[in-house]
């Protein structure tokens, strides 16, 4: 009898040192969890108030040493002047419960995607990209190419220049819309009049760029401007 009376007393000891740690350790894991919330709002409001889906804001988990507890009033933010704004910067949180106040600083990332045109499948060199090679998505801005576009008009059609893997954004200079050799369409403006006649081009080119143009009719070499697919702009 007095065995088992200890062997009871004994695992209600090692009960107590095992339950009320898990405990605490759940409530400051919620506490944790409603804060990151809190923040996560709070700075959404600041950097993206209409609430555009290209920009979120995730706030980073906390050490899980660091021990707050429910704050009972309303929690107090400061974050750093708009000037100062990065990808990455703090937030101070502070609860001002009497008798149980505390503060704590969440770290914040901010993304922002831009929308830019990605390949779906390799394309190999000299191949036509039709719209089925491409999709339109969304892409870190501090990953999206400073030649990439999301103008699907400027890539259909056109040529790739080179290989250009999966996954790959594209830029107007890894397609030409014309082609060197390609037939082309060259429209003019005069006195208010469109002019349009038929010509080869003699250099390859993405659009908005100028490229040389022999006119077919006249064999006279003219400069124009891409526009949309084979066709060049020129004023007379």
């Amino acid at each position: 009898m007095l065995k088992n009376l200890l062997i009871i007393l004994l695992f209600n000891i090692t009960l107590n040192f095992v339950v009320f740690p898990v405990s605490a350790k759940s409530a400051n894991s919620l506490a944790h969890d409603a804060l990151l919330q809190q923040v996560s709002e709070f700075v959404q409001d600041q950097v993206n108030p209409n609430n555009t889906p290209n920009i979120t804001v995730k706030a980073m988990p906390l050490d899980s040493r660091i021990r707050i507890s429910h704050c009972q009033s309303e929690l107090q933010f400061d974050m750093p002047s708009r000037q100062r704004f990065t990808r990455h910067f703090p937030i101070k949180a502070s609860c001002f419960d009497e008798g149980a106040s505390w503060k704590a600083y969440v770290q914040v990332r901010v993304y922002e995607y831009i929308e830019t045109i990605v390949t779906t499948t390799h394309i190999a060199k000299g191949e036509v990209i039709s719209s089925d090679m491409i999709e339109t998505a969304l892409v870190d801005r501090n990953k999206v190419r400073a030649k990439s576009t999301d103008s699907m008009s400027n890539i259909v059609g056109g040529r790739a220049m080179r290989n250009i893997t999966r996954g790959f954004q594209v830029s107007g200079s890894d397609v030409c819309l014309v082609c060197k050799g390609d037939s082309v369409a060259i429209i003019a403006d005069y006195n208010n009049l469109t002019i349009k006649t038929s010509g080869t081009a003699l250099e390859n080119g993405s659009f908005g760029q100028s490229i040389q143009v022999q006119n077919n009719s006249s064999e006279r070499i003219v400069k124009g401007v891409i526009g949309d697919l084979r066709q060049i702009f020129i004023k007379l």
